[in-house]
């Protein structure tokens, strides 16, 4: 795999896009998690110290996407059957949605109801072509595109610079990025995962979401990395395809190397897209 940026790059990099610090609880989780007795009651514990917090946590637990139609009535059950690590990441979602909150004057509902659906469709579309696994597709689905509320925070014109990125025909998206704000969402994102202690497949995929060929060569990325870019931009494609009439040319892009990691033909692709088209209604 290639050399990822470092922290020292980061003010460069960022081009003045603050990144907010790692909450306490998520440092004291991760110290619990490197024990090598880690105790899933004192994991248990921390996530319930925070009344809100362990809310949040359990309706995602009881959601499709992790639940498995079981329903968990106690963070230590939804611990019992997730596993520590899968927690860890849903109290992750949690405070990273919190600390990614816009200003008043820029709302930011959209975003995140574009991301619920898409880490909706990213896990049905993960549990039909078995290419990574549902739960860590939702995960990404949900936060492959934290960067953008950063980036809203910085810059006046960002949903402006977006849509010239989604037309953008033979450049990549983050090209029109680094061009018109001297940054882009997919490093900004890589950065936040990372101080946020994503697990590395997740911080991989953040930063390369947008560049497809590194779906083609061979080490560049882990093969979970690889998966979640692939099934997160079908999953976009087909939610536009559904719901927009927005001008986007990723799935162009990405088609022929996705369909490499799926192992499909693109006319197989497609007949999925149909697929999920009728099961989004």
């Amino acid at each position: 795999m290639n050399a990822l940026p470092d922290e020292q790059l980061l003010p460069a990099l960022l081009n003045g896009v603050d990144i907010p610090p790692c909450p306490a609880v998520l440092l004291d989780i991760q110290a619990e998690l490197d024990k090598d007795d880690a105790d899933q009651r004192t994991i248990a514990r921390l996530i319930s110290k925070d009344a809100a917090l362990a809310g949040h946590v359990m309706a995602i637990a009881n959601s499709p996407a992790f639940s498995g139609g079981q329903k968990f009535g106690s963070i230590m059950q939804a611990i019992n059957v997730l596993g520590s690590r899968q927690l860890f990441n849903l109290v992750v979602s949690q405070l990273l949605k919190i600390a990614l909150a816009g200003d008043p004057e820029v709302p930011m509902d959209r975003f995140w109801e574009t991301s619920a659906q898409t880490a909706r469709l990213s896990a049905e579309l993960a549990r039909r072509l078995r290419c990574v696994r549902p739960d860590v597709a939702y995960t990404f689905g949900l936060f492959h595109d934290c960067g953008i509320p950063l980036l809203m925070k910085r810059f006046p014109n960002v949903r402006e610079v977006l849509a010239a990125a989604n037309a953008a025909e033979e450049r990549s998206f983050t090209e029109v990025e680094d061009e018109m704000l001297g940054t882009n969402h997919a490093v900004v994102g890589y950065f936040l995962a990372r101080r946020w202690r994503l697990p590395d497949y997740i911080v991989e995929a953040i930063l390369c979401h947008h560049d497809y060929k590194a779906l083609a060569e061979s080490g560049r990325l882990s093969d979970t990395a690889r998966g979640l870019i692939a099934v997160c931009v079908l999953a976009e494609h087909v939610i536009r395809l559904h719901s927009t009439n927005e001008v986007e040319n990723e799935w162009a892009k990405a088609a022929p190397t996705a369909c490499q990691v799926f192992g499909l033909s693109l006319g197989a692709v497609d007949d999925v897209i149909e697929d999920m088209l009728d099961w989004l209604g």
